[in-house]
């Protein structure tokens, strides 16, 4: 498991075309600016009040200040705050910091110098969003993405999240069932929700995990959710014991775990909805024995609610269409706006 945040990482977020807050023309820049050694100046780097640890932003600096040549424009740092400010977030356009750029670039360079992965295979977008959900740690971004690969890989998607391709891919579409529309959160930020209960077929395989990555990037494709994470909400309401008994195993259930959980995630919230009691004594025992390895502060995070209360927790008109008081409109039909 990952540290902090991403050891409660389960399936999740959503795609844009584009990086988060490059537009079609800049994408090129963004590109050319990520792919560039570590220490290079960049023309799309901003420097700003981020919400990265303190300790983890020292090192990077100057693990990377040496890198530049004697033409590189000084890179200027600020002090960052904390995970609870909001800083940088106004509107939907991100502006990437310097610091978060030299970690892209950090991660991007150790994955294909290091561990010969090529460009292609890690699209730049998704790079983006991971490499700050892992609150910018290099390493940390770097095994994730490695051990995601290798998951996808299994999973019928040896290619990886491609460079160039489309995001959207109408042909995955129908695996986003598990996922309906959901508003902001009462902070501002995206909400990932999800119907749990239901098992991935091995012909789908594919489909899912392309799924996945859409649902994936477009949740995190404005600045506030970005930088101060998701609503986590798994709804069990319409998941029976006697239901979950006559379905037959896949096979292939613990892989479709591991990938979700490769996924850098950063949930503020994890609220799991309409559990019963015997599911919510196996969660529970479940949750005892990961706590080996996760830190409290992620287990406080963890609560058992109704679905009325994670409705009343994302606020009027956020909820997903299918519950008694949602009114977001359900279909994949937004998530192809979402994405494209």
């Amino acid at each position: 498991m990952g540290e902090e945040d991403n050891e409660t990482a389960t399936a999740t977020a959503t795609a844009t075309t584009a990086a988060p807050g490059v537009d079609d023309d800049g994408y090129d820049e963004f590109l050319s600016t990520l792919n560039a050694p570590p220490g290079e100046a960049t023309s799309l780097s901003k420097p700003t009040n981020d919400n990265h640890d303190d300790d983890d932003n020292d090192n990077l600096k100057n693990k990377f200040a040496h890198q530049g040549s004697e033409t590189t424009q000084p890179l200027s740092f600020s002090e960052f705050s904390t995970d609870d400010d909001n800083n940088n977030n106004e509107g939907d356009t991100i502006i990437y910091t310097d610091l978060e750029l030299i970690a892209m670039r950090a991660v991007r360079h150790s994955l294909t110098e290091e561990h010969s992965i090529p460009p292609a295979s890690v699209n730049s977008t998704f790079l983006a969003v991971a490499t700050i959900n892992c609150k910018l740690r290099v390493e940390e971004s770097v095994t994730k993405i490695k051990k995601l690969l290798e998951i996808m890989s299994q999973l019928g998607c040896p290619d990886g999240i491609v460079e160039g391709d489309e995001l959207w891919k109408p042909e995955a579409a129908y695996e986003l069932h598990p996922y309906p529309m959901v508003g902001k959160d009462k902070r501002g930020c995206s909400t990932t929700w999800i119907r749990g209960g239901g098992k991935v077929k091995k012909e789908d395989e594919r489909a899912h995990v392309h799924a996945c990555i859409m649902q994936y990037l477009s949740v995190h494709s404005d600045p506030n959710t970005l930088r101060n994470g998701v609503s986590f909400i798994i709804d069990l309401s319409t998941r029976t014991d006697i239901n979950l008994k006559k379905q037959s195993k896949v096979g292939n259930e613990k892989l479709i775990s591991a990938f979700y959980q490769a996924i850098p995630q950063r949930p503020q919230i994890i609220m799991i909805a309409g559990c019963s009691l015997p599911t919510r004594a196996i969660v529970n025992v479940t949750i005892k024995l990961a706590s080996v390895f996760i830190k409290q502060k992620i287990l406080q995070r963890i609560h058992f609610v109704t679905v009325e209360d994670a409705v009343k927790y994302l606020g009027e008109g956020s909820a997903p269409g299918y519950t008694e008081s949602g009114k977001m409109e359900d279909g994949v039909e937004c998530y192809g706006k979402w994405v494209e």
